[in-house]
């Protein structure tokens, strides 16, 4: 067996370039699995572990108006409450310089820092906020660019506090600052009783409930509502968390698959180059084969040395591979906990990613291998050594006389003769194709998820017809602030709509509410500023009495259908009966979003027994640009706190549609990444297959040599083929990629976002995608084509 591994380690050596690809294409989709598996399970594990390492209440309770500490902890009494645990969540308006613009900010306070129950929010740096002193969350901190002894100019209403910062902290349940341009910060409750909020009184509370069930929560929620609703006080939303799943998981579950898939892929796209190269080196070395067996070498004998050969790729893959995807799936994971303000330093490996990686490396090569070599093994003496390489059997099948006229007909000879050589051997084509239509259906599938999250987003703010958006901290009359919108330049129309927290039930059981909980808005029903996306029923419309428009996701979950009754409990305010018209797509619901339901305003009005008032300002400008946009809003803001208005929080269309970009481009850029990598090894698997093509054709070339054939000659015969197989990869990858592409769409969104984007196909891509196959498979050509010129008629003859 020395000899034949000399044999095997003398054939790796001398082809060095062979050699060199076929472990970089393996290598290729071994660092893919290792990256989205092990990226995959380090980020869920880490994910949920911080989860619950805080201590997540199952209920976050928060509440239309301040109550004092001992109403909040008399409800440890309600059955199923394990204990409650109050803090205070405040609205501000924030800026570092003096000259800055004011920027939307929260103000969290707790009773006590040190001796926090539930949601802990943990300090990283410095110490906990005291009187006129400010924490700020450390996520804003990187963000801001600010730090320990900077200090901040905050303000609400009429009050402005410029304060020191003395902490660093970590609260687990915030958007990311580039999601939301929201920065959190952290007072004591004598800094907040300068701020307007009177000691011992708490706007919101966490929830823990015994035993815990999504059920048994909601059960207990209405326990707690009722509670509190018999001394008046109006519980303005509930926030249900899952106790064992971080609320960043709905990001990741649903690329999750689709990256594992695409890892998956790469792994086969390798596995495909390996049997190219496998069965190039047995095509090159038949005549080998021939002498081991005529000096009585074995079947199993000359197996196991070609076997040894793609096991030896595979180690190579591995060696080159297995670290590098350890250290990328860190980093990536890295990044993306500290996106969700995770703290990650400590390097780790995830087991499963490398059991996963060690058998692709190890397995796909053999499994690869074993057909090329088997075939390669059971030649007989006579079939080596007879072995021309002058066309085999071409021509022998319908299929081959078609391309054969359609060559003679109308293409130029020696390119009727690239697209006879391409059909030549038909099981190598099928698989080269096969990795080029991955790369490119891989590649207008990536694209055309990216251009219907963009339609998506045009048909959202199409259908948004308002350029600025304005928040207010209390209802306010219409007259007096369409008064004071109307002394601003550039406000063209304004429309305000009132908001009130309501609990849905449905033939007395009160629905699972979706996000920050339920809120109904009332809306005119001849209003142009807005429209949601039906799918079923209809809008809201003049003359309508108690009809809503509910969500698909309540529509689906509850089996609710159009006609319906459903009772809203808008808790002080009284309840009633009202019954759903419509049923419409919500954007891209989450966690920090409550669930809308639309109703006409006037019946809310009636509902309420009050008019003309609403929390929630749309305005529309006269020009639509971020500049002009922005600026409008901050006049607005300025005018209304001048009046005692205060407002909450502001944010411009230009602004919500750079945010869901934001969104999706993590996303959209991981899957390109990956494109990118299937294209390459697709590139190099048509290297190899034109490699084997120029080493089985030797005395063919030879034969063109002898007749006058020019260098530039072969050389376009072979740069055709790989051509050829290009745009061949190129007309199958639309099809495929057109029927792929809607579902790819679908599922993401619904998976992340929990909305089924606006589909459109990317069609510029397919003409951006023939372009690059066309230079992906020119160069993949020039190798192997070049090679084919350097062979003399005397090489050629000397071939056997």
């Amino acid at each position: 067996m020395g000899v034949l591994w000399y044999k095997v380690w003398s054939d790796l050596w001398n082809s060095k370039t062979r050699t060199l690809l076929a472990v970089l294409s393996i290598a290729a989709g071994v660092f893919a699995i290792g990256v989205m598996f092990g990226m995959s399970d380090l980020l869920i594990t880490n994910l949920d572990e911080s989860h619950q390492e805080v201590m997540p209440p199952h209920l976050n309770v928060i509440l239309g108006e301040p109550v004092d500490l001992d109403t909040l902890l008399e409800l440890r009494h309600v059955p199923g409450v394990e204990d409650v645990d109050p803090y205070n969540s405040l609205s501000i308006l924030y800026r570092l310089k003096p000259q800055s613009e004011w920027r939307q900010g929260l103000v969290f306070m707790r009773d006590d820092f040190d001796a926090q129950k539930y949601e802990l929010v943990q300090l990283r740096a410095g110490d906990w906020p005291e009187r006129n002193e400010l924490g700020v969350e450390r996520m804003a901190a990187q963000f801001l660019g600010v730090g320990i002894g900077d200090e901040i100019t905050i303000k609400t209403g009429d009050r402005e506090r410029t304060l020191p910062i003395t902490g660093l902290i970590r609260h687990p349940f915030v958007p990311p600052p580039q999601f939301m341009d929201l920065a959190v910060y952290f007072m004591d409750e004598r800094g907040l009783e300068r701020l307007g909020i009177p000691p011992g009184k708490f706007s919101a509370f966490y929830v823990r409930v015994t035993p815990y069930s999504t059920d048994y929560v909601k059960e207990v929620a209405t326990g707690i509502k009722s509670r509190l609703a018999a001394q008046n006080i109006r519980v303005a939303a509930f926030v249900y968390q899952d106790p064992d799943r971080h609320w960043g998981r709905t990001f990741f579950d649903g690329i999750t698959l689709i990256l594992r898939l695409l890892a998956l892929i790469s792994v086969m796209v390798g596995a495909v180059l390996v049997y190219n190269t496998l069965a190039n080196l047995i095509t090159q070395q038949r005549n080998q084969i021939g002498i081991l067996k005529a000096v009585g070498g074995r079947i199993r004998t000359i197996t196991h040395m070609y076997l040894a050969s793609a096991l030896v790729y595979g180690i190579l893959a591995l060696a080159l591979a297995l670290p590098l995807g350890s250290l990328v799936a860190f980093a990536m994971t890295k990044g993306f906990l500290n996106l969700f303000n995770i703290d990650y330093s400590q390097f780790e490996v995830s087991s499963q990613a490398i059991v996963l990686q060690v058998l692709s490396a190890l397995a796909a090569p053999l499994l690869a291998a074993l057909p090329p070599v088997l075939q390669g093994a059971r030649i007989t003496v006579r079939q080596a050594i007879a072995s021309y390489g002058l066309g085999g059997n071409f021509g022998s099948n319908r299929l081959d006389r078609l391309v054969e006229g359609i060559g003679q007909r109308w293409l130029p000879s020696h390119y009727a003769t690239a697209l006879g050589n391409l059909f030549r051997h038909k099981g190598r084509l099928f698989l080269t194709q096969l990795v080029l239509i991955a790369a490119g259906s891989a590649f207008l599938i990536v694209m055309s998820l990216m251009s219907s999250i963009s339609f998506t987003l045009d048909n959202i703010f199409a259908r948004q017809r308002y350029d600025t958006m304005l928040q207010f901290s209390q209802n306010q009359q219409r007259a007096r602030l369409d008064t004071l919108s109307r002394s601003v330049d550039g406000v063209e129309q304004i429309e305000l709509r009132l908001v009130q927290p309501a609990s849905m039930y449905l033939s007395g059981q009160l629905i699972k509410e979706g996000g920050i909980g339920s809120n109904i808005m009332g809306i005119p029903a001849d209003s142009t500023f807005f429209r949601p996306l039906m799918v079923k029923g209809r809008w809201i419309e003049t003359g309508d009495g108690r009809a809503v428009v509910i969500t698909r996701q309540t529509a689906e979950r509850e089996g609710i259908q159009i006609g319906d009754r459903v009772t809203l409990d808008l808790g002080e305010l009284g309840e009633g009966e009202w019954q759903v018209v419509g049923v419409y797509e919500p954007v891209f619901a989450s966690g920090f979003v409550s669930e809308t339901i639309y109703a006409p305003s006037d019946s809310l009005f009636k509902a309420i027994r009050r008019s003309n008032l609403g929390s929630v300002l749309y305005v529309r400008t006269a020009s639509h640009t971020a500049e002009y946009q922005a600026a409008v809003t901050d006049q607005l803001k300025h005018l209304f706190e001048s009046h005692n208005l205060k407002v909450d929080a502001s944010q411009t269309e230009s602004e919500l549609r750079s945010q869901y970009a934001f969104q999706f481009s993590t996303v959209t850029s991981m899957l390109m990444g990956l494109s990118v990598v299937v294209a390459v090894v697709g590139g190099i698997a048509l290297m190899g297959a034109l490699s084997i093509a120029v080493v089985e054709r030797t005395k063919e070339i030879g034969v063109l040599r002898a007749i006058g054939a020019r260098s530039r000659t072969i050389l376009g015969i072979f740069v055709m083929e790989g051509l050829l197989q290009g745009v061949l990869s190129w007309f199958v990858s639309v099809p495929i990629s057109v029927l792929a592409s809607r579902l790819v769409a679908g599922s993401l969104g619904e998976a992340m976002f929990g909305a089924t984007l606006d589909y459109r196909y990317g069609w510029p891509a397919v003409g951006v995608w023939l372009a690059v196959i066309l230079v992906i498979s020119a160069l993949a050509s020039i190798l192997p084509a070049r090679g084919a010129t350097r062979i003399s008629v005397r090489d050629s003859l000397a071939y056997a």
